[in-house]
């Protein structure tokens, strides 16, 4: 009587265990992944000035600055979205002038993300940035330059990032502005894009 209460106990946890697997399979099959993360780079960023190609306000080519920040991407196979929250820094020089400005901006990108192959995801998406600072040096004076700026800008990101080993990430993206951030009475338009390179680590997932 013993050996067979034993067995019928040993088989219900077996149906409870087997059940339970199940469930979570089923379970991972449906609710998304959710990963949350870090990251840090190099923002390389131009301000393009049009309207006035004889004396522009400020010198074309990127310059480089930081960016760093924190990540959350829910994805489920093949398909997900990520949202970051971004700090940079960013640097002009000006044209025929010798002063330049740094600014200091929050990045707030909203991606679309598509895996193409494994640990390798397309990117693509809006991008709201608020400026928070700029600050340069005129005549070796520093000057508040922030009102000289549009406090807004909207952008589209397209990029590639790689899900590395140990939870590491790489990634590569560009950036167009399509506002005019010219606040000044200048007859001109200035539009910023970058180049942005960086590392993150996966803090959940």
């Amino acid at each position: 009587m013993k050996r067979m209460k034993m067995l019928a106990a040993c088989a219900v946890a077996l149906i409870v265990s087997t059940n339970t697997h199940g469930q979570l399979g089923i379970a991972k099959k449906v609710v998304p992944k959710v990963t949350i993360g870090g990251k840090l780079g190099l923002n390389l960023q131009q301000t393009t000035v049009t309207d006035n190609v004889l004396t522009p306000s400020f010198n074309s080519g990127y310059k480089p600055g930081i960016l760093g920040g924190l990540f959350v991407s829910v994805d489920k196979k093949k398909k997900g979205i990520r949202a970051e929250g971004l700090l940079k820094s960013a640097k002009l020089e000006g044209s025929g002038v010798a002063y330049s400005i740094r600014t200091v901006s929050l990045d707030i990108p909203v991606l679309f993300e598509y895996k193409v192959v494994k640990r390798v995801w397309l990117q693509v998406g809006p991008q709201f940035t608020t400026l928070l600072s700029a600050h340069g040096l005129d005549a070796y004076k520093d000057v508040d330059y922030k009102g000289s700026f549009r406090n807004s800008d909207l952008s589209l990101v397209g990029g590639v990032e790689v899900q590395l080993p140990m939870k590491l990430t790489a990634g590569v993206r560009y950036v167009k502005g399509f506002i005019d951030v010219n606040n000044t009475p200048l007859n001109e338009k200035w539009r910023n894009s970058s180049i942005q390179v960086s590392v993150g680590y996966r803090l959940l997932n």
